[in-house]
């Protein structure tokens, strides 16, 4: 799935979405990709990219599915999309509790760094591949909050996660940056530490 198609899903489960308490929009970022991309060539790049996104669809939840460039947008789906070069975006449509969505996070990063890429290539053996992952966790509320600036809301959320990648990332490897937010007054806005949302 591509960016732009990836955006429509995301604005269209904004605006109808009736069913969960929480999503979750997340970025995942590969480590130091410049890195490997000029030191050990693209044609190796290529490769880390394909592997990142083989193990990303491999840790969706049992009970989800990887979207498909379909109109059908139904279900409880997770969406991964290229977001650009060495990132990618998703969608965890459907949770009983903000926290799920660290924990799958979590899951996809240590599923990158549990790999054995020196099977990949020997060069990748002594300095092995990481991602860096931010996490958006929106607490759903009526839809009827959501539906007039789903566009705006879907672009807003995907700034934020954008953001708090790179915040991980400052943080150095395997870091993964939450943040619960609700929709207020057709805006994001965050939730306290404190605050437990009904």
């Amino acid at each position: 799935m591509n960016f732009r198609r990836f955006i429509e899903q995301l604005e269209a489960f904004l605006a109808l979405e009736q069913r969960g308490r929480w999503c979750a929009v997340g970025l995942v970022d590969i480590t130091a990709f410049k890195w490997y991309n000029d030191m050990l060539g693209h044609a190796l790049g290529d490769k880390i990219i394909d592997r990142v996104a083989r193990l990303l669809r491999e840790q969706v939840r049992s009970d989800d599915l990887i979207a498909q460039e379909s109109a059908d947008a139904r279900g409880s789906q997770e969406l991964h999309a290229r977001f650009g070069g060495d990132e990618f975006c998703f969608l965890i449509p459907d949770l009983d509790e903000f926290s799920a969505a660290w924990v799958i996070a979590e899951r996809f990063r240590e599923a990158v760094e549990r790999y054995d890429w020196g099977a990949e290539d020997d060069r990748l053996a002594g300095r092995p591949v990481h991602v860096d992952v931010g996490v958006v966790c929106l607490l759903l509320g009526p839809v009827a909050e959501r539906r007039p600036f789903a566009r705006q809301l879907a672009h807003e959320l995907l700034a934020r996660a954008d953001k708090l990648m790179y915040e991980a990332k400052e943080l150095g490897d395997g870091h993964i940056s939450p943040v619960r937010v609700r929709v207020a007054n057709g805006a994001l806005e965050e939730v306290g530490p404190d605050e437990h949302p009904k």
